[in-house]
């Protein structure tokens, strides 16, 4: 199942899985956004952005949903933040890719 339809199917569930983590912002990038993903193979690249100014809560809330977004899925997720992003190639082939699939100024999927 693609992103796209593992979103739409759980609709609910997703959207309450990303207000739960502060998700500002949840990009997919990579084989996720093109007709190259396998689903047999394909692990699921997303870029995310959370509300929260305590590091350490931030951390937590990243291993938290990291698992989350795992299970929800069910398959493997790479999970980068915008602050990770040192190597300005590899930003500018994720920004060539990269789809919003949650608003969190909206709290709404984006797709």
């Amino acid at each position: 199942m693609k992103i796209k339809d593992s979103i739409q199917a759980n609709l609910i569930d997703f959207t309450t899985l990303c207000k739960l983590y502060n998700v500002k912002n949840l990009y997919a990038f990579g084989s996720a956004t093109s007709d190259l993903f396998d689903e047999n193979s394909s692990d699921i690249d997303l870029l995310i952005e959370i509300e929260e100014n305590d590091p350490l809560e931030r951390g937590e809330k990243l291993l938290a949903i990291w698992d989350k977004l795992e299970e929800f899925f069910q398959r493997k997720v790479d999970l980068l933040t915008q602050s990770s992003l040192k190597n300005p190639i590899l930003r500018k082939n994720i920004d060539a890719t990269k789809i919003l699939i949650y608003d969190g100024k909206r709290q709404e999927v984006s797709l």
